[in-house]
């Protein structure tokens, strides 16, 4: 009875979370460059000109865009505001939540809206939607930045490097220095087993999964709690949000989800991958999607070109139109010859012609005229 009202509660959470998470995709943010080399923000449908020569570099996450301007300043878009954050940088990147950047080994964080110093003697680090991890060389210490504090995660000072670490959405499996696999989930950390016991492992958002030897069974760390999904180890997995998905040892194609196994197909999938929300597979080389528990034919071949984020996925038909599936259904929103397309948030940007440009958000056309 307890296991099962913890499952309630937890499905529970799935919801809200996937309710909060659906209103951060709403704040869709993108760019074009319109007719005069202009760069031009599009926020959920407002158009203005930030910039009046193009950039050097970007990335576009669900709410911001962070990029170096023409002359090297590093800025993010972000809240309808402009940061100007440094004249000088050394990387960045920008995923869905966070974007983390350093200037040599000096790191630091921009977290809905401020930005923050993380280390100011950082050795190398890894950064994905709600954490980010690194190796402070001074302290000799792995870090974690999560929900805007920081973690200790392991000390490393007789090692003085850091061992293996696989980084979810919002989840961080490491070894630490007494060679143990551990989790880091929600600001605590449980141990998983000693490391040279882990045969494959894999992290997403809410889920790690993992085979553990020697009887190879799989299993899955889900909302904090550790599940055994199949006995025998599968012929290959992969993570989403709050799923896995995998090719038992019979072939078959199956989701755990909401802490239940679905078989999505008794036949191989030619292929499948995973970004987020959405697995996109071939079987019989028909091109499928899975979203939310459904399965969603799309085509009776494999598109050469397609891209994913959140629940959204674009990609170019056999005929060269641009098409985009929106979780529920799948529009042609170009008949043009398209030359590149990106999906940020929940749109879909794309070029065609000579210097023509135009997003597609929330089922309307928006031009760089």
């Amino acid at each position: 009875m307890k296991n099962l009202l913890r499952k309630i509660s937890v499905l529970c959470i799935i919801i809200a979370v996937s309710s909060l998470i659906t209103q951060l995709h709403s704040q869709n943010i993108s760019f074009f460059y319109d007719y005069l080399n202009n760069v031009d923000i599009f926020d959920k449908g407002n158009i203005k000109q930030i910039e009046h020569l193009p950039l050097k570099s970007y990335q576009v996450n669900n709410n911001s865009l962070a990029y170096e301007d023409n002359a090297g300043n590093f800025k993010i878009y972000h809240n309808h505001y402009l940061h100007n954050i440094s004249n000088f940088i050394s990387n960045y990147y920008a995923t869905d939540n966070l974007i983390g950047f350093n200037m040599n080994t000096q790191l630091k964080v921009f977290d809905d809206g401020s930005h923050k110093n993380l280390s100011i003697n950082m050795k190398e680090y890894f950064v994905n939607d709600d954490v980010i991890v690194w190796f402070d060389d001074f302290e000799k210490m792995l870090k974690v930045y999560y929900n805007k504090e920081t973690y200790e995660l392991d000390d490393a000072l007789a090692t003085g490097t850091m061992n293996k670490i696989i980084l979810g959405e919002n989840i961080v499996a490491f070894v630490d220095n007494k060679n143990y696999m551990n989790v880091f989930y929600e600001g605590n950390i449980e141990q998983i087993c000693f490391a040279e016991r882990v045969k494959s492992i894999a992290a997403g958002r809410d889920i790690v999964a993992f085979v553990e030897e020697p009887i190879n069974n799989f299993q899955v760390y889900y909302f904090g709690e550790f599940i055994d999904i199949e006995n025998f180890e599968p012929i290959s997995y992969k993570t989403g949000d709050r799923f896995v998905a995998y090719i038992d040892a019979n072939s078959y194609l199956k989701v755990f989800s909401n802490y239940q196994t679905q078989t999505i197909s008794f036949d191989k999938p030619d292929f499948y991958e995973i970004e987020d929300e959405l697995m996109v597979f071939s079987v019989q080389n028909y091109f499928k999607v899975y979203y939310n528990g459904k399965v969603f034919t799309l085509e009776s071949y494999i598109p050469d070109d397609y891209k994913m984020n959140n629940n959204v996925l674009g990609y170019i038909d056999q005929m060269g139109n641009l098409k985009f599936f929106d979780g529920e259904k799948t529009t042609t929103i170009s008949y043009e010859s398209i030359i590149d397309f990106e999906v940020h948030g929940n749109l879909i940007k794309y070029k065609f012609g000579v210097n023509s440009e135009q997003i597609y958000y929330n089922d309307k056309t928006y031009k760089n005229d």
